[in-house]
């Protein structure tokens, strides 16, 4: 049967929408997805992929790492997840979405593998793996000159890593303790999972990782033959300044044989449209994956169109600062106690002695204790609230309200409040606080009333 509109695609998308103890089956999952692009021809190994795994900052230095190639004049392929407000974010061709009669049409092409694959040893392919595999599909389809391919959840096992192709180039971002009833409980089996995108001779681009985070990147790279670059602060990058509307940063490149010429690569005064400090150390991830390439693959920097670029990105939910009449919104996807301890951070360097209204809601299972302890000493006062969802990679709710009020009140928090996640109730809160209003938690929940915050 054809699928012929969004509304279709989208239903059917959410029959493949795993139950959570089917989601992490192991070797299995990754053999599915391999199998599954087997049947498609393998186009993952006919593109020119940055594969880029971690634990914070992979969406942003996937972004970055977009724009900054179409900047240069190429055509760019970005799949990220989880998409924010329209699925095609999963799939995007020069940081556009694309149009609804592309992806119907590449969808249907691919449909006819999805349902042969009902029947097979491994299974149907989940609500990720297609998605995964469209726009690998697609990418190749359309002629893109490099494919962004943000992981979802790890790396070893991930849809992204059936890619084999010798000319990957991988890229790790900060690695800390998340999803450590899957990837581990310790920093070192974290990032030997995050690793796992590493093969054959790929070259890797690795943010400034902790001692064991380190030395568990350099056994996979040397194992796989793989050099590697280590993106460094005051080294690579320094931070000039950093304020509501930019940050401000220099940046240095040096590396020899295959990473680069050998001839030290140095931009100045770098506007950034992102705001906190840590988007500067994404950002240099994403110009040392720029650097490389240009040695590797024989351009030449433009540095004007480059500065544009950085100058004019935006990215949704990632501090993003919105001005709605005299509201100020603050609007982060922080969904763990790393991402929230640096989102927190810039919020205070940003906003000295601010105080704000903070709206959360947070994904089942995530430890919102440490991050209701960073939120807390910037909140005047704090607006819980909840999100469930069916249109992402599985199943997913918030945690329950009433065991965050107990938490708060045991740490002498009281000016809160539960509020339901609807239109009128959120836009109400909001536009009658006092205080800006900082919205966090979850990428999810942020995803879930977005399209309300525009006006």
């Amino acid at each position: 049967m054809k699928i012929n509109t969004m509304a279709q695609f989208e239903e059917f998308l959410k029959t493949r929408i795993p139950t959570r103890e089917a989601l992490f089956m192991g070797d299995i999952s990754l053999q599915r997805a391999k199998y599954f692009m087997k049947l498609l021809g393998d186009p993952q190994n006919k593109l020119k992929v940055i594969h880029i795994a971690g634990t914070s900052g992979k969406g942003s230095t996937a972004y970055l790492t977009s724009h900054i190639l179409q900047s240069q004049g190429f055509k760019v392929g970005l799949s990220i997840s989880p998409h924010i407000f329209d699925i095609r974010e999963r799939m995007q061709i020069n940081n556009d979405l694309p149009d609804k009669k592309i992806i119907l049409k590449y969808f249907n092409q691919i449909l006819p593998a999805i349902r042969k694959m009902e029947n097979c040893k491994y299974g149907a392919p989940t609500f990720f793996e297609i998605n995964v595999a469209l726009a690998f599909y697609m990418f190749a389809k359309e002629k893109i000159d490099y494919a962004i391919m943000e992981t979802g959840l790890g790396g070893t096992l991930d849809a992204t890593n059936t890619v084999t192709s010798k000319n990957k180039i991988c890229v790790i971002t900060k690695i800390g303790l998340d999803h450590t009833e899957i990837l581990g409980k310790t920093i070192s089996k974290i990032s030997s999972e995050k690793a796992g995108i590493i093969q054959k001779n790929n070259l890797v681009i690795s943010n400034q990782q902790s001692v064991t985070g380190k030395n568990a990147i350099e056994s996979r790279c040397e194992m796989q033959q793989s050099p590697i670059h280590s993106v460094k602060n005051r080294k690579n990058y320094k931070i000039i300044s950093s304020t509501p509307q930019e940050t401000i940063f220099d940046f240095i490149f040096q590396a020899a044989g295959d990473l680069g010429s050998g001839k030290q690569i140095k931009i100045k005064d770098i506007k950034l449209g992102l705001i906190g400090a840590h988007q500067a150390e994404n950002c240099s991830l994403s110009l040392s994956c720029l650097a490389i390439l240009s040695s590797r693959d024989k351009f030449k920097i433009n540095e004007p169109s480059l500065r544009d670029a950085l100058k004019n990105i935006s990215i949704p939910g990632r501090m993003e600062i919105r001005k709605i009449g005299k509201q100020t919104l603050i609007i982060d996807g922080a969904h763990n106690p790393q991402k929230m301890e640096t989102f927190t951070s810039n919020l205070a360097n940003i906003y000295p002695q601010q105080k704000f209204t903070f709206l959360v809601a947070f994904k089942k299972g995530k430890d919102f204790e440490k991050m209701l302890k960073n939120i807390i000493p910037l909140a005047d006062s704090i607006l819980l609230t909840e999100f469930s969802t069916s249109t992402q990679d599985n199943h997913l709710s918030s945690t329950d309200n009433e065991t965050i009020s107990k938490f708060l009140k045991s740490h002498d928090f009281q000016n809160f409040s539960i509020i339901k996640n609807k239109q009128p109730d959120i836009k109400k809160n909001i536009w009658q606080s006092k205080k800006p209003v900082v919205i966090t938690g979850s990428l999810y929940f942020i995803g879930s009333i977005y399209s309300w915050l525009k006006t």
